[in-house]
């Protein structure tokens, strides 16, 4: 295969397999798989624009964009999902990337401030914020899991916000907005593109702030964001396949967002040293 033919099939690829995004969501098509038409992956670039080769050509975004990394931390991490397929592509299984795609291309015009204000338009549905008081079982059950994050949250920033206990969504102060807003606005676009992507696999911007400081796991999020549904199966009965599949689909989104927030924030200086005498290739 030419070089110039090859372009066009890494392009046509693109567009074809990887992620659209509306407003506040990031998905990928449904579309028949395509069996792996590169031989090698390559990091390449400078200090804050860093590229994904596939046999020495740019990896590009499905709306033809050249795919560009600030992160050399993410721009490892992209190309090793390319670099891990083996004989067929699978974009669901390659959520950076994906996430990638739609930070560049961008397609509703989103800016950081658009992204916060996503965000906070959470807070008062989140998850955590409902009080059963009609269950004594899973009222004991909230206050073991939930206030304790709950409480966390509220000292960490600094805000006064009380769970919400009927239908009514939980009433949060415009100054306890402003102080979340500032705090999220101090991240990067590329990182608050996480953060937006994490607090819509869970539903809650408190479980994913909470798992981005390191105050629970990913996988202790995704269990705190499926408790009221994980206590009605208990008690009801569970379809084994059908829960456990969509426990595993919200593990993998969330732990993906989680990742892409870390590689934006980290020291790059720390693991372009490391990488220095090493040439990323597969």
């Amino acid at each position: 295969m030419t070089g110039g033919s090859l372009l066009r099939v890494s392009a046509a690829a693109a567009r074809r397999l990887l992620p659209v995004s509306s407003a506040q969501k990031t998905y990928c098509r449904s579309v028949s798989q395509l069996k792996r038409f590169y031989k090698s992956v390559s990091v390449a670039g400078t200090s804050g624009c860093y590229e994904v080769n596939l046999d020495h050509r740019k990896l590009k975004t499905p709306m033809g964009n050249i795919l560009q990394i600030p992160s050399y931390p993410l721009a490892l991490a992209v190309a090793e999902e390319w670099r891990a397929v083996r004989d067929i592509v699978v974009p669901g299984f390659m959520h950076l990337t994906g996430l990638s795609y739609t930070v560049v291309d961008n397609p509703d015009r989103l800016s950081k401030w658009d992204m916060v204000d996503n965000l906070l338009e959470f807070l008062p549905t989140d998850t955590v914020l409902f009080a059963d008081e009609n269950s004594e079982q899973f009222s004991a059950v909230q206050e073991e899991n939930w206030w304790p994050i709950l409480q966390w949250f509220k000292k960490r920033y600094d805000v006064s916000i009380e769970p919400s206990t009927d239908i009514v969504p939980a009433v949060v102060s415009d100054e306890a907005l402003g102080k979340l807003r500032r705090y999220i606005l101090s991240y990067n676009h590329w990182a608050v593109a996480g953060i937006l992507y994490g607090t819509e696999a869970l539903k809650s911007l408190i479980l994913t702030l909470a798992a981005t400081e390191r105050q629970i796991t990913a996988r202790d999020a995704v269990k705190l964001s499926r408790l009221e549904s994980d206590f009605q199966a208990q008690h009801w009965g569970r379809v084994e396949w059908g829960h456990d599949m969509d426990q595993r689909d919200m593990e993998a989104r969330f732990a993906a967002a989680l990742f892409f927030i870390h590689l934006n924030t980290s020291d790059q200086r720390k693991i372009m040293k490391k990488d220095a005498a090493h040439d990323f290739r597969a």
